[in-house]
């Protein structure tokens, strides 16, 4: 394996950095020389290669200059070279400390044993003041790996049982997959050589081949997702030498691995998810029974995604994901990680370290150290905090953080549990669910078959467990309340086709449109329906449903297709047209303008777009009795999402309006739906946006004027 050398590690800096850093990066550098001069490592090589390579390993994931300049001298202390006070006056507080807690972590094999490794991993996060103390640690170790073939047996043991007890564990929940994966590698490398071999040998001999057909089935999908003017991100991979060893130990066959080449895509929204998805598995055939709606129907820990596995370029599997950024931000950060929780009844201790990092992982992708300090401080006093250690009636032990209430206890024993807890009784004793816990604490819950949660108990709950599932509890109620809603829509656009919603949903067409919709059942469409997958008239237009024909007078056809059932200056013989810019709504104030071969554009006089005082204006009034559909624009400024999605479509409905299409925006910390909507008149869109206002998260509603 290559060793860098410090000209490499300045090319991978240079294409992130301004030279300025360099400089001060620079400096680092020429005290490491002073610091390992002379020396060398087992493996024969100047040492000054390994804290080289150890900054170039950070380097790679785009890291702040200081923990670069301190990865350069990461050992000065550990060696003897320098004190804690003449780091600190050379090269200020931040870089002692960091230096300093390293120097800690390295020491505590001299005084601990890994037999603990929950306890241990506790310690090395505690002793970490700064983060980049811990990136610097598992650049450290991961270059270790690396050169640990110059070590003994008994020594590559305890490496590689360290690694894979504390290292590992925690560099996953910090989200380093890079640098977890390739230690996992190693790690087997050394345990299990003969297995390790079989499995790398299978892919180099195919390695090459494997990547050009990577690059070239990203390039065929960018090429599609580009002709249909899609926005994305695409992410790709090939499964990790552990990856296949875990799933062949497992009983896997080589050609059952259908992960071996993965490709992710990130969009917008749920709607390009869709299309996304749709678009691949129409250029390249699907395997059967591989694709996965975790979107429609998301998994407990609130996963969503869509998975469809294809035969792709070069006749080769691959698996492709697709999701929003804010699904990809869920199931990488989120409840939906791999290292979730796992509910547990058997009684065992749990803890919240998980939790901890969880939260602490976040900075792995943040650049800048020092703006986020605060955030890094928070979550060091957290991980001090005490824990308490209370006991089931059956005398099992459950450890909580401190401030926990008997809600949090009941949702560590299982989710069931938690949701039907209605009391508490505390040594004995009723308390409220609010109750803080005391350590030493028998604690006994009162359950009632049937009862629900509180969305109130979010404000209560300390445990991030808890408030989990509470959220995944309503997240499915919500669904039920969806699936009723999508139920509803379809029956009102039935009405208005003048069909029978029982003569059209017949056993026979919900089968035909599961299949044409690849939906499990009727309330995966009607869910689809509510959340503005499908439009209820599209829907229809599945099974060939429309409306009976009318005989249509052909004087009325052609004036209305001539003005739109407006007068210009009292007639209704000139040609106009309703402005995209402001499109107005039947039965507000309108104004004509005049246009060079268009004839006259209407125009809301709110349109923020015409002069009222230019000569171009011209008097218009809309004719009366007009039955037509307007489209309006609406922005709905939330604080935050909760059920609000429900509401607007359910209130919706009651105004007669048809929601064509709803967006969730985050635009500079401001959270909005950007709706768009066909209305029957102003005084209906009026009352909707009136009605809208009194949702509770609701800030405020804008009509959109372009």
């Amino acid at each position: 394996m290559k060793n860098y050398n410090y000209n490499d590690l300045i090319d991978v800096l240079e294409s992130y950095m301004d030279k300025e850093y360099l400089a001060f990066i620079n400096n680092y550098y020429e005290q490491a020389k002073i610091i390992y001069d002379g020396m060398k490592r087992n493996t024969g090589e100047d040492y000054i290669l390994h804290p080289i390579n150890v900054a170039y390993i950070l380097a790679t994931l785009k890291m702040d200059p200081v923990t670069i300049g301190c990865a350069l001298i990461h050992e000065a202390i550990s060696l003897n070279k320098m004190t804690y006070e003449e780091i600190e006056e050379m090269f200020g507080s931040e870089s002692a400390n960091i230096v300093a807690s390293i120097t800690k972590i390295s020491n505590l094999k001299q005084t601990f044993k890994i037999d603990n490794p929950e306890k241990y991993r506790r310690i090395i996060v505690g002793l970490s003041e700064n983060p980049a103390t811990l990136f610097i640690k598992f650049a450290d170790r991961l270059h270790n790996l690396r050169t640990l073939r110059v070590h003994d047996e008994v020594h590559q043991k305890y490496i590689i049982d360290e690694t894979v007890k504390i290292y590992i564990p925690i560099a996953h929940r910090l989200g380093m997959k890079k640098i977890k994966s390739e230690m996992e590698d190693l790690c087997l490398q050394y345990s299990d050589p003969v297995e390790y071999n079989n499995v790398l040998q299978k892919i180099n001999a195919s390695k090459t081949e494997l990547e050009k057909s990577l690059a070239k089935m990203k390039y065929e999908i960018m090429q599609i997702l580009d002709e249909h003017d899609i926005k994305y991100e695409m992410l790709s991979r090939v499964k990790s030498v552990r990856g296949i060893y875990n799933k062949l130990k497992k009983g896997k066959k080589w050609d059952d691995i259908y992960d071996l080449l993965g490709i992710r895509v990130l969009v917008d929204n749920v709607e390009d998810c869709y299309r996304v998805i749709g678009l691949v598995q129409s250029k390249y055939p699907p395997i059967p029974n591989r694709f996965k709606d975790y979107i429609a129907n998301p998994k407990p820990n609130l996963y969503q995604s869509l998975h469809t596995t294809v035969f792709g370029e070069d006749k080769k599997i691959f698996e492709v994901q697709v999701r929003t950024y804010e699904m990809d931000e869920i199931a990488e950060k989120g409840v939906a990680s791999h290292w979730s929780y796992k509910e547990q009844i058997d009684g065992k201790v749990k803890n919240n370290l998980d939790h901890i990092l969880e939260q602490f992982r976040v900075l792995v992708e943040v650049n800048d150290i020092k703006k986020n300090m605060e955030f890094f401080v928070n979550i060091k006093e957290e991980f001090k905090r005490s824990e308490i250690y209370v006991y089931t009636p059956k005398g099992d032990i459950i450890e909580l953080p401190q401030g926990a209430t008997p809600i949090d206890f009941a949702y560590k024993i299982h989710s069931e549990v938690g949701n039907t807890t209605t009391g508490a009784l505390v040594n004995s004793k009723m308390v409220k669910l609010d109750y803080e816990l005391k350590d030493g604490d028998l604690v006994e819950l009162i359950t009632q078959k049937g009862h629900a949660p509180s969305k109130g108990w979010l404000k209560i709950v300390k445990t991030e467990s808890a408030k989990s599932r509470i959220k995944a509890y309503f997240y499915k109620k919500d669904r039920e309340n969806y699936i009723s809603l999508g139920r509803e829509m379809l029956v009102s656009e039935c009405k208005k086709k003048n069909v029978d919603f029982n003569d059209i949903f017949t056993n026979e067409n919900i089968e035909k449109l599961c299949k044409l919709l690849k939906a499990d059942s009727i309330d995966d469409i009607y869910f689809s329906v509510a959340t503005m997958k499908y439009l209820p008239s599209s829907v229809l237009a599945k099974l060939e449903v429309h409306e009976p024909k009318k005989k249509i007078n052909t004087l009325t056809k052609n004036k209305t297709s001539a003005n739109n059932g407006i007068l210009i200056a009292g007639s209704t013989d000139i040609l106009s047209s309703l402005a995209s810019c402001c499109n107005p709504v039947y039965g507000e104030a309108i104004v004509g303008y005049i246009t060079k071969g268009y004839g006259v554009k209407i125009h809301s006089k709110n349109c923020p777009n015409i002069n009222l005082e230019s000569e171009r204006i011209i008097d218009a009034t809309w004719e009366d009795n007009l039955i037509n559909k307007y489209t309006a624009k609406l922005k709905v400024f939330i604080e935050d999402v909760g059920d609000i999605l429900l509401n607007i479509i359910t209130k919706s409905t009651k105004y007669d309006i048809v929601v064509e299409s709803i967006n969730l925006i985050n635009r500079n910390k401001e959270l909005f739906y950007d709706i768009s909507c066909k209305v029957n008149n102003i005084e209906s869109l009026n009352n909707f946006i009136d009605d809208v206002r009194t949702i509770s998260s609701v800030k405020k509603v804008e009509r959109i004027f372009i």
